[in-house]
């Protein structure tokens, strides 16, 4: 194996940026330029430092190119894993609220049915019950339907993420977006994922956890992003959730969070609660990162 591709598929294991990469690549430049230049001149004076630099330039950047390649296999095989984690979460919505639902319904039909001639009062009962799981799933039916089409760009990050908690979290558990440090300077693409990530956090709160409280905190500093989605449920133990399953919830927040270039920490114990952290770097001016 190329030395450059090995260094490369430890560094994107390791979750460095090739941005780090570049910027050692610039201090490789700057450190062994002088030193070729004057080994150069004193042994064959015939070449000018331009063509040194140009040479030196094309053997790093090369070299730089090749240990790059791993890095972006990792962020497809991420992005696939996070695509595939999104449409099993689809999937089991449309099985467990939707398709129950109107398997019950069907059932409640059939008892309708069945004691319509001979019991029309317990039949009336059966019609009614039936109505409500018809109900029940198209709710649940328009609910994925939303939350498919939701489009921070048009609403804002808070935004979104209050409506999502207004329409999700069950009745009687408190919930609160706050904000503080203003909105955050990121790409609309980026603030798509930031929130699919949070709402993962969330789901996984109400459908786990049973919390009585809910709260997520957006945070802009100077040169980062900080979300972090709170519950006060029954917690658990992430080591061990994290050795035996290596799919799911958990392993999605942490592919997306690098996917963005960020990282994401999960806290929690039994019994006290759990902790999603999200920390993102910020751009300057010029596009480049600041973290």
């Amino acid at each position: 194996m190329d030395p450059s591709t090995d260094l490369g598929e430890q560094r994107a294991r390791s979750g460095v940026h090739p941005t780090q990469s570049l910027h050692a690549a610039s201090l490789m430049f700057e450190a062994l330029f002088p030193i070729l230049v004057e080994a150069v001149d004193t042994a064959d004076g015939s070449r000018t430092q331009v063509e040194l630099g140009i040479a030196l330039e094309r053997e790093i950047q090369g070299r730089l190119a090749v240990g790059s390649i791993p890095y972006v296999n990792l962020l497809l095989t991420k992005l696939l894993s996070s695509q595939q984690d999104e449409r099993s979460r689809i999937a089991r919505d449309l099985h467990d609220r939707i398709a129950h639902g109107m398997g019950a319904a069907l059932q409640q039909l059939d008892l309708f049915d069945h004691y319509r001639s001979r019991d029309p009062g317990r039949a009336e009962n059966h019609l009614a019950t039936a109505r409500a799981s018809i109900k029940a799933s198209f709710d649940s039916t328009r609910q994925v339907s939303a939350d498919l089409w939701v489009r921070v760009s048009e609403q804002g990050l808070s935004e979104a993420l209050a409506s999502y908690l207004d329409t999700t979290v069950p009745e009687g558990t408190s919930t609160a977006v706050t904000v503080s440090g203003g909105a955050p300077n990121l790409l609309d693409e980026v603030k798509q994922e930031v929130y699919i990530l949070l709402r993962e956090a969330v789901r996984n709160a109400v459908i786990h956890a049973k919390p009585t409280s809910v709260t997520v905190q957006l945070v802009t500093e100077d040169d980062r992003f900080r979300a972090v989605v709170r519950d006060d449920g029954c917690g658990f133990d992430v080591g061990a959730v994290t050795a035996i399953k290596t799919v799911g919830g958990l392993a999605s927040i942490r592919e997306r969070a690098t996917l963005l270039g960020g990282r994401a920490t999960i806290t929690a114990d039994p019994g006290a609660g759990t902790t999603v952290e999200l920390l993102l770097p910020l751009h300057d001016g010029s596009g480049r990162r600041q973290w």
